[in-house]
């Protein structure tokens, strides 16, 4: 019996789905290369935006007959029996919470039980539940997950996550420790610490919080990695102890995914965000002077209830300042549930594009400016993957997430160093200088 997993949203779910895969691995079923191929689909879903939203109903739809068919995920959590009643080819409903169960859900319906009992299991659980992928379960060889907590007790007003993902939960740090001296002796040069807001996780009985975990994970020699990742942090929790870290450990990446979500004062306070513009950036400052080299990435949201040309202007002129290695740029979506549900979006659909096409352009621009800086240096890169289109090509990522293209027969997983000679605003191109 084979399964398969399509995968929607951030690492948070790429992660979760490497669990559900590891689960079903060990019960006996095996992943498939496609849903062609598979018995049972499972749609990882997400539910931030309304796109990706709609994406998991299209993808149901083109599935063949005779497929048995699991959402799981953010969308699952949400929406839960609403999903059924517009889609009934679908088996059964999955929660953020409850896909530790996936074996025996995929037991209930291979069984042919799940329309006899009630086929939605998405209850919050209070407690960690602990599952650590084997590598043949990992998407990628490349890039080690790791789970470091899950919820999220903010809630942001435009912000579904609170009530996809529930509250805060945090891992032990033994667990978390454990994790990374496995991937580490698997061979995997870079781990990522994930969590809707990594930078606040605490091992409350052994009175430790992010800073610390961090140093242990940069100091401990069996966690033998070249770069060390956390995504996403919170810039309500920044303070200098974190700074501190950074600048003392070179393998913790000099690259940080910053979400400001817009550069107006007047809109942060409007999405509950806890900090200013002028606060974000004295982090940014600060930042800049300890580690000179560090950049960052950003989420931005446009066309937000209320905001005004002046509130949009401000976002661009952040960008400006901050000059972002790169950014995730989205339109507003309204989500249920959520207290921005209820403001009036009076924004012209036109002009929220035309926003998000003008945050886009200069982003673009920005970069371009910046990778021709790097033109005639040489500088670490870590080979993801064979190009699919060029043979004898490789495609790699710098420290700052830039992608390198460029002819090498080094290892999917491996680093080397390159000459970048030509680039663009998106990628770099080069040769190996060995």
């Amino acid at each position: 019996m084979k399964f398969f997993i399509k995968t929607y949203g951030c690492q948070m779910n790429v992660n979760d789905s490497e669990k559900m895969g590891h689960i079903l691995e060990k019960r006996g079923f095996s992943a498939a290369d496609n849903e062609n191929d598979a018995d049972i689909v499972i749609i990882n879903s997400c539910a931030v935006r309304e796109k990706p939203q709609e994406k998991i109903f299209s993808f149901a739809g083109r599935l063949g007959k005779g497929k048995k068919i699991i959402v799981a995920g953010c969308v699952a959590q949400s929406e839960k029996e609403k999903i059924l009643e517009r889609n009934p080819s679908i088996n059964y409903i999955v929660g953020t919470h409850q896909y530790y169960h996936i074996d025996r859900i995929v037991d209930e319906i291979l069984a042919e039980k799940s329309r006899g009992d009630h086929p939605v299991k998405a209850q919050f659980s209070k407690v960690w539940q602990e599952a650590v992928p084997d590598i043949g379960a990992r998407i990628s060889r490349v890039s080690g997950y790791i789970s470091i907590m899950e919820g999220c007790d903010n809630f942001c007003s435009y912000c579904i996550v609170p009530f996809t993902r529930g509250r805060e939960k945090h891992r032990p740090f033994e667990n978390i420790m454990a994790e990374a001296e496995y991937l580490a002796a698997a061979g995997y040069k870079e781990i990522i610490l994930l969590g809707q807001n990594v930078n606040c996780w605490g091992d409350r009985e052994k009175n430790m919080k992010f800073t610390v975990l961090l140093d242990r994970l940069a100091a401990a020699p069996a966690v033998d990695v070249k770069w060390i990742r956390f995504i996403t942090s919170y810039p309500g929790y920044y303070d200098d102890e974190l700074i501190d870290v950074m600048a003392r450990h070179e393998k913790i990446a000099r690259n940080i995914h910053f979400p400001a979500q817009s550069g107006s004062t007047r809109v942060l306070m409007k999405m509950n965000r806890i900090y200013s513009r002028d606060q974000y950036l004295e982090i940014v400052r600060r930042f800049k002077k300890r580690i000179p080299d560090i950049t960052f990435s950003s989420d931005f949201i446009v066309g937000f209830p209320g905001e005004t040309e002046n509130d949009f202007g401000l976002t661009l002129s952040l960008l400006e300042k901050v000059e972002y290695e790169n950014i995730f740029s989205f339109v507003y979506s309204p989500r249920r549930f959520t207290s921005a549900f209820k403001l009036k979006d009076d924004i012209d659909p036109g002009v929220k594009k035309q926003r998000l096409y003008r945050v886009q352009e200069l982003q673009k621009n920005i970069q371009l400016k910046n990778n021709k800086l790097l033109i005639g240096k040489t500088i670490d890169v870590l080979v993801t993957g064979l190009h699919p289109k060029v043979e004898g090509e490789v495609i790699g990522r710098t420290v700052n997430y830039r992608v390198v293209n460029f002819e090498s027969d080094t290892p999917v997983g491996e680093f080397t160093r390159v000459l970048i000679e030509r680039v663009g605003p998106y990628s770099l191109r080069g040769v190996e200088k060995r």
